[in-house]
């Protein structure tokens, strides 16, 4: 699992993975001992609310829930998604990087931009 081998890199951009698994919990067990994942799975076996809730259920026809990373920022607003086109695609954990990389700088420079607030002393 390339996002797990590459997590701290990730972490290393003020982010954190939450995966998703609609498998059971021998999936979610089968991902963390396998893929030796630092980041939280949490699991839905039999009830596809959440991946519905993201439209990315069965999109295929399949009956699977599509791979898809959302990244929100702190205000909570959907700021970069990506969903597969197809069940067994994946983004790479550079492609993600790189995605918080460009959002990180954007707020950056955003919070250079913003008025300060005056000196009351």
């Amino acid at each position: 699992m390339d996002l797990a081998k590459n997590y701290d890199a990730i972490k290393a951009q003020n982010a954190e993975i939450i995966a998703v698994s609609t498998d059971d919990l021998a999936g979610a067990d089968y991902a963390v001992e396998n893929f030796e994942a630092k980041f939280p799975i949490v699991y839905s076996s039999n009830d596809n609310a959440v991946p519905k809730s993201y439209g990315v259920f069965n999109l295929h026809g399949d009956g699977l829930a599509s791979e898809s990373i959302y990244i929100y920022d702190v205000s909570r607003t959907l700021v970069w998604k990506s969903i597969g086109v197809q069940y067994s695609d994946t983004v790479s954990s550079d492609r993600l990087i790189r995605a918080l990389e460009e959002i990180n700088a954007r707020a950056s420079q955003a919070d250079q931009t913003e008025p300060s607030e005056p000196d009351r002393s």
